[in-house]
């Protein structure tokens, strides 16, 4: 059986998307499906049914081996890449099964961000559907959530926590790569230079920055229509007929501007207090995230002021 030797293990929110359209166009890099979300499938059929992302989760995600293997069984491509992002926050459930295989020593991709900066893009993406608190409600509503078994995408806080993930990445496995997405939308070509480097594939091939990392955001004109095409199964006829008359790169571009017509022209915005308690918040694993990355240069607090 085939299995990916690369997994782009997170974190949501940080530049894994871009990352994936990119990747996915260089010709000895094959990524059947960005976030099947397989060794995660335990904690995904555990979801409440209280939370309202568990139907798009269960229809989303790739939950039967047979079906996870078959994404990769007539991969010929040097890397192929299991890109889940939620990989990261779930590692005591992830590393096991990834070392279980019979499969030489994968390499890991962890793509870090700003974690107040992250922690507001996962709930702007929220809002645009099913959230419908404010941030800080939803910040002092984290730990009900958790107790209540909403899906880890709800965990605005506990998503941007990376110490712990990211050292038990390291420990368990000997090639593993740290972009931190400040880096990476600073210089993009330069950035997927030492990502190509790092997979061992042509590093001169050269890729279209067409439609990548070209999301809106904003408050949606009705939430209704958003959350509508994330969670119902009615358009799974259109969206089969499509992806065969269109292709499904070019049905994806068709969703996203739907949802861009569907922005108002009111931002949400972060609250400089709330920033303030957040970044006192974080400041622990901030410095211990530096303890194990020295090579980076993480400039989260005061503004990016501190190194």
């Amino acid at each position: 059986m085939t299995f990916p030797n690369l997994y782009i293990v997170g974190a949501p929110k940080a530049g894994t998307t871009s990352l994936y359209h990119y990747l996915d166009q260089h010709p000895d890099i094959a990524i059947p499906n960005k976030e099947p979300r397989f060794f995660i499938r335990k904690s995904i059929e555990n979801v409440s049914e209280a939370d309202p992302i568990k139907p798009y989760l269960i229809r989303s995600s790739i939950l039967n081996e047979k079906e996870y293997v078959g994404l990769y069984a007539d991969k010929t491509e040097k890397i192929i890449c299991d890109a889940s992002t939620q990989y990261l926050y779930h590692h005591q459930e992830v590393i096991p099964q990834i070392q279980q295989l019979n499969t030489p020593p994968p390499k890991i991709l962890i793509l870090l961000r700003n974690p107040i900066e992250r922690a507001f893009s996962n709930y702007s993406h929220n809002y645009s559907t099913f959230e419908e608190l404010n941030f800080e409600q939803a910040i002092e509503n984290e730990n009900n959530r958790i107790s209540q078994g909403f899906n880890s995408f709800w965990h605005y806080k506990g998503l941007s926590t990376y110490a712990e993930s990211v050292q038990s990445y390291k420990t368990a496995f000997d090639q593993v790569k740290v972009v931190l997405f400040e880096d990476f939308i600073k210089d993009i070509d330069q950035t997927l230079i030492e990502i190509f480097d790092f997979l061992e594939v042509d590093n001169t091939f050269k890729v279209s920055h067409f439609m990548v990392n070209t999301k809106s955001t904003g408050a949606p004109k009705s939430k209704r229509l958003n959350a509508f095409l994330q969670r119902s199964t009615r358009l799974s006829g259109l969206k089969t007929f499509l992806h065969r008359v269109i292709g499904e790169q070019r049905t994806k571009l068709f969703r996203e501007l739907v949802m861009r017509r569907n922005l108002s022209k009111t931002k949400i915005s972060l609250d400089d207090t709330l920033k303030s308690k957040l970044e006192s918040y974080f400041v622990e694993d901030i410095s211990a995230l530096k303890k194990i990355l020295p090579e980076q240069n993480i400039a989260w607090l005061n503004n990016g002021t501190d190194s």
